[in-house]
């Protein structure tokens, strides 16, 4: 039953109150992520309590650096006590991150301090240590590892050519304005994905954090030229219309 007297958002107000940009909840909106269950008389977007408590789900999830796509697959059954228990433990794992940085930095600030040069050592562990509390935890590196050592040189080299084959793929689309939701597009974004969990071992956790170090650092500076920024963006524009079209 709708309570009349319950409080409604327009689009505008969700977005003041939340910190969320109006670009963002309308993206969430194309792809069916969060629609808002109301409209006003003039045909405005009105945000509820439920879609309000739906939108903390899906920042919480995203800050667990999962996909919008699994996003969506989890919110049908999603827990909160569940999300804001995964939260706390990403969150431990950062802090610990976060200390092993300040124990390394500590280290150098006293070589330095006793007018010595901090050793090679010290400044590759703190260098390290710097990355891993930036994008990875230590079980995500650690499963990198195992999947390079896995795979071997040869493997893995394949794998990251395969990869650039695949990106180049994707700037040529997106060069020539090719719509995302073409058959060709659908079937590289599958290959894209295909290819990204085979290089983390099938780990989704190190796939999310690894797409996370891309939006933040930029496609071309985080995976060293294999991936350039209008091809990520267009692979993602492709991710997201074959999200919508699963719906």
């Amino acid at each position: 039953m709708i309570d009349v007297n319950e409080r409604r958002w327009k689009i505008g107000e969700l977005a003041a109150a939340t910190g969320v940009t109006v670009r963002t909840l309308r993206h969430f909106h194309q792809i069916g992520l969060l629609c808002p269950a109301e409209r006003s008389a003039a045909g405005h977007r009105l945000y509820t309590g439920d879609d309000v408590r739906r939108l903390y789900r899906i920042l919480a999830l995203r800050e667990l650096r999962l996909p919008l796509g699994e996003i969506a697959d989890s919110l049908d059954g999603a827990d909160l006590h569940a999300t804001i228990r995964r939260q706390l433990e990403q969150v431990e794992r950062q802090l610990a991150g976060q200390r092993a940085l300040h124990r390394r930095l500590l280290g150098i600030a006293e070589a330095l301090g006793s007018a010595r040069e901090p050793s090679i050592d010290q400044l590759i562990a703190t260098m390290e240590a710097m990355m891993q509390a930036k994008h990875f935890t230590p079980e995500q590196l650690a499963r990198f590892e195992e999947r390079h050592q896995e795979l071997g040189q040869e493997g893995f080299g394949g794998r990251l050519r395969q990869l650039t084959g695949l990106a180049a793929e994707a700037d040529a689309h997106a060069g020539h304005g090719t719509d995302p939701a073409d058959p060709a597009v659908q079937e590289l974004a599958r290959r894209w994905t295909e290819a990204v969990s085979g290089l983390a071992g099938g780990d989704r956790t190190v796939v999310s954090a690894l797409y996370g170090k891309i939006d933040a650092e930029g496609a071309e500076s985080a995976t060293k030229g294999l991936l350039t920024a209008p091809a990520w963006d267009y692979l993602k524009r492709a991710f997201a219309v074959g999200y919508a079209s699963d719906q």
